[in-house]
């Protein structure tokens, strides 16, 4: 039974959808001209130039200047101001005047290179940069509507993969940039917001000014041992000096198909009992009387009972709403931006929603010529309803006869003999899983500038991250319940978060000589994290309606409580210098002094370099400045560290204290204490990255082609390994041998990436740009302490998100001999799998069987990995006149997935065991199937062969066309629009299509189509 939307949202829509009609059908103010003749010529240094748009300033007509670079316009009066602009060269607004021929010479536009890029501790123009470092404006964030930064930039930064793998409400994305570096560490970059450490979900997309990714370690390396991963700087809005601007920005956005699996129902489902039916009992049965043994069962077959519980589970329609109100202003001395925020989600899953409130302040306050203060803070409240993978996973397998509700719409939990809903969660007071989060980020500076060329900045930030959670667990809810809860059983977690941040940065920049020019930074950087949680629990309450509100009056009751500190101080230098603008030099080092490594090993330095020749301003390019505006060729070496995800306290041993029941001397229980968890190392030190970046930056026919070209190589060493001791080590817990930290992994990271940006078409009514971006990269582990790791997955020359299992070949079919089968141990319809040669000593020889023995364990190889081999981002935009479109695609190619989603085939008897639906399994009419004979699934021991799949995709992500209405009263600007997401998707794998591989073969929470409209209103 689907959902309907509330109807105060349909009539919402109603409403939003008559609005823009309205607007729509207003009239353009229409220009009309008085016959005075201004005509020209325009050119540049080369001479007459073409294609000039030549408008009247205020009107909706112009000309173009011909092959020869001359035009002839109509124009009011001697007041009018003529607008002449061209891609690649600065727009020139000139007055008539007395002047019936009016000449103009343009001058190339600098601005691509002038651009301003953040950096760490800083900014430098991109004209600058001798560092590998990708930019993305406002504009390109907000074109489509998103509740999620990363999600918007999927695709668009070369290097950087991007993957929302799950549906769910607020989940987020997985973020890599340049592979994976560490096994066990956070391999997720560093997200520096308004130059603070911060979290980018927490950041209203609205917001954001910039976005800065630095890729290398010379632009990496003055964060240290954080900057291993790469470091994403994101700016927000700042007031302006000016008339006060409001913003209004808001969308709604309904669901459409999930890419997702059914179960079994109707002829299909038969079909498949009676093949099971028959693999067990060498025989069709006479009828289903055979199979449903239950009376009530075979009525409810009888009576076309069917229940798709995929659809009753997950048909909720999504609607997802925001609304954004933002206000800049400012003084010469004063400049404020403030924006508020609510985003409403809800899921596929009718207990999952999310409400968020946010709000935003930023101050920039001058004090004196040479002083300013300022405040940037961020507030965010989130109430969170969670559903739960199991709602997916039984309404898949679950048994799809009988009545789903009672007579008065209620949920009938046992809805068959034996058989029960899995919409338990859905039952009123028997599931709840919601917690509420606040989250303040605060950060106030001074920035002082005593003399032209020195500047100091003092950075003061603190940070809150307050959640409770609380969950409840009725007797009939399907969630999984922790394994030490009895039923019914509640919980509350409160975990709290603080973090605590004071930078001071001094800034020397000099131009010496006219042509010499020296930037050099300085700082010290404190940092200080605390933890600290509690729970309480308790099981066996009186009445589901308490949830988990009434604890005491569980009759059982559990209490668990835990903090963790660490702290940082940092110190770093940076040097840039710069000869003409056309050699440039970086040098910087970091030194880090951490709280969790040991005495010997707290502080390490992090130092990188790197050049950069500007080609194209030497005087032997002077030839090619007719079609070549830029050309600088970079290259850069550093050194970066990661702490491998060891935690506060790896370096001791861990242990635990017994104070009121332990081992028994002479009849008495006594206290004691025992080793538990880690064993500590005294010798650990930092996982350090090193790193070589070559690159070239080029622009061609006056900007209207830019780009780059960048390789990389990583190599990270010593990397922190977490390692079972022996057990005659005597480094034990309970008699189980300890774990300790060891720094002896290697490995590596190489990739090239390229960037590509085309104007394709600039008209004054017409404009097509494009993006391409692609990424090749490959990443292997070099070194392990004993070679290959099988339990966890880790194999010496292979990624570290290896996929290892049975490498699927096929089906056995009928046309094999009894004696071939007997020697795999199979039977007709079983899963066939590429088997490993073994080795075996007989009579003292060696003897390779050639792969020919039963299936074992031992035929698992090295499937794949996760990683795509590479990825490449299309995005295209238009516009004519008022209307505006854009069209973004990507494609990933080459990774390996393990579809888990796959796997609910399982080829099992029973009725009560479903199977999904549209499965292509053996009979022994239909030899040439995926899936084997229906019945076999507990005789096979390769089953999950079936799983691992190529998870190569191509998917447009979003489709966007906007409106912007003519000036009308005092809006600046009106823009109506309509977006797609996830509009197509081709997926190369046969098997796999039907499910989208972005979720990398997940059994729960699927992507889906949705449909969004919104409106940006200027004032």
């Amino acid at each position: 039974m689907k959902r309907c939307v509330k109807k105060s949202k349909k009539l919402f829509c109603l409403k939003f959808l008559l609005l823009f009609v309205f607007f729509s059908f207003i009239g353009n103010t229409v220009y009309a001209q008085s016959g005075i003749t201004v005509s020209g010529t325009v050119k540049d240094d080369t001479g007459g130039l073409p294609g000039v748009s030549v408008t009247v300033k205020g009107a909706t007509a112009g000309v173009f200047t011909d092959i020869d670079g001359s035009y002839t316009v109509a124009v009011p009066d001697s007041k009018a101001i003529l607008v002449f602009s061209f891609i690649g060269y600065e727009t020139q607004n000139i007055q008539v005047g007395s002047t019936r021929k009016l000449d103009v010479v343009m001058v190339s536009d600098e601005k691509l290179l002038d651009e301003v890029v953040v950096i760490g501790y800083g900014t430098v123009k991109k004209r600058d940069l001798t560092g590998s470092v990708a930019s993305v404006k406002n504009e390109d964030i907000t074109i489509s509507p998103t509740n999620n930064v990363m999600e918007a930039l999927q695709g668009r930064i070369a290097g950087m993969d991007i993957l929302k793998t799950t549906g769910q409400v607020g989940g987020n994305v997985q973020v890599l940039l340049r592979g994976n570096r560490s096994i066990y560490g956070n391999n997720t970059p560093l997200f520096i917001i308004d130059g603070v450490i911060g979290s980018y979900e927490q950041v209203n997309p609205m917001d954001i000014e910039s976005f800065d990714v630095l890729k290398d370690a010379s632009s990496t390396a003055i964060f240290g041992s954080a900057g291993a991963n790469g470091v994403v700087m994101i700016t927000t809005k700042r007031g302006k000096e000016g008339k006060v601007a409001v913003n209004f920005d808001g969308f709604i956005g309904f669901s459409g198909d999930a890419k997702f699996h059914h179960g079994m129902k109707g002829d299909e489902w038969t079909n498949y009992q009676r093949e099971a039916y028959k693999y067990l009992n060498g025989q069709y049965p006479t009828d289903m009387s055979s199979v449903l043994t239950d009376a009530t069962k075979l009525a409810a077959y009888n009576d076309n009972k069917w229940i798709d519980w995929v659809d009753e589970a997950s048909g909720n329609s999504v609607v997802n709403q925001k609304y954004n109100v933002s206000v800049s202003a400012g003084s010469a001395k004063t400049k404020v931006f403030t924006s508020l925020s609510y985003d409403s989600q809800e899921g596929l899953l009718k207990n999952e929603n999310l409400n968020r409130y946010a709000m935003r302040l930023n101050i920039d306050q001058e004090i004196a010529k040479w002083a300013k203060i300022g405040v940037t803070s961020n507030m965010v409240y989130t109430n969170r309803n969670n559903g739960v993978k199991n709602t997916f996973t039984k309404a898949i397998s679950a048994f799809p006869l009988g009545d789903a509700y009672e007579e008065n719409g209620d949920i009938n939990y046992e809805y068959a003999k034996d058989e029960y809903s899995p919409l338990g969660d859905f039952i009123p007071n028997q599931f709840a899983d919601n917690t509420r989060n606040t989250y303040i980020n605060a950060n106030a500076y001074l920035d002082i500038t005593p003399v032209k060329e020195l500047n100091f900045r003092t950075v003061i930030n603190g940070t809150l991250d307050n959640s409770r959670r609380g969950q409840f667990w009725g007797a009939r809810a399907n969630a999984l319940r922790p394994s030490y809860a009895g039923s019914p059983h509640a919980e509350i977690t409160n975990s709290y978060r603080y973090r605590y941040m004071w930078d001071n940065i001094i800034t020397y920049n000099k131009t010496f000589l006219t042509d010499h020019n020296v930037t050099a930074t300085v700082l010290s950087s404190w940092l200080k994290n605390e933890d600290e949680s509690n729970k309480a629990a308790a099981s066996g309450q009186f009445l589901d309606s308490w949830s988990f509100y009434r604890l005491l009056a569980g009759t059982s009751a559990r209490v668990e409580s835990d903090y963790s500190q660490n702290m940082k101080m940092s110190y770093a230098m940076r040097l840039n210098y710069s000869y003409k603008g056309r050699y440039l030099v970086t040098f910087s080092n970091r030194w880090d002094g951490v709280s969790w490594f040991s005495q010997e090993n707290k502080w390490d330095s992090f130092p990188a370099g790197a050049l950069a020749w500007r080609i194209s301003d030497e005087a032997f390019m002077s030839g090619a400045k007719t079609w070549l505006d830029n050309l600088k060729l970079r290259v850069a070496y550093g050194v970066t560290g990661n702490d491998g995800g060891i935690g506060a306290y790896s370096s001791a041993t861990n242990a635990y204290a017994y104070s009121s029941a332990g081992i028994s001397l002479d009849g008495k229980i006594v206290p004691f204490t025992q080793y538990s968890g880690i064993y500590g190392n005294s010798n650990l030190g930092w996982e350090k990255s090193y790193n070589w970046n070559i690159g070239l930056d080029f622009a061609i026919l006056k900007n209207r082609i830019d780009g780059s070209i960048d390789w990389f190589s990583t190599r990270t060493k010593n990397l922190l390994f977490k390692r079972t001791m022996p057990i005659t080590s005597g480094s034990t817990g309970w008699g189980a041998p300890l774990a300790s930290w060891e720094n002896i992994a290697e490995t590596s990271n190489e990739g090239i990436e390229v960037t590509l940006n085309t104007r394709n078409i600039q008209t004054r009514d017409f404009v097509w740009n494009s993006t391409v971006t692609f990424t090749w990269s490959k990443e292997k582990i070099e070194s392990l302490p004993s070679g290959d790791l099988i339990s966890e997955n880790l194999f010496i020359g292979q990624p570290i998100k290896a996929v290892y299992g049975y490498k699927y070949t096929g089906i056995w079919g009928t046309s094999t001999s009894a004696e071939e089968l007997a020697k795999y141990g199979v039977k007709p319809g079983w899963v066939k799998i590429e088997t490993v040669p073994q080795t075996t000593t007989v009579n003292g020889e060696e003897v390779n069987d050639e792969g020919v023995h039963k299936y074992s364990e031992k035929d698992r190889q090295v499937l794949g990995h996760s990683n795509p081999d590479f990825i490449v981002g299309l995005n295209n935009t238009f516009r004519y006149k008022s209307f505006d479109f854009s069209i973004f695609a990507t494609a990933r190619y080459g990774q390996t997935i393990t579809s888990d989603l796959l796997g609910w085939y399982s080829a099992k008897t029973g009725s009560s065991n479903n199977q999904i639906s549209g499965a292509d399994y053996w009979t022994e009419n239909n030899q040439n199937a995926y899936y084997p004979v229906a019945g076999s699934g507990s005789e096979q021991t390769v089953m999950p062969a079936l799983k691992y799949r190529d998870g190569s995709f191509i998917k447009v992500k979003n489709i966007t066309v906007g409106y912007t209405l003519p000036k009308l009263f005092n809006i600046e600007r009106c823009r109506f629009y309509a977006t797609a997401y996830n509009t197509f998707l081709y997926v190369k794998d046969k098997q796999l299509r039907g499910t989208d591989p972005e979720t990398n073969g997940s059994d729960s929470f699927p992507l889906y189509k949705q449909f969004v409209f919104g409106v940006n209103i200027s004032f």
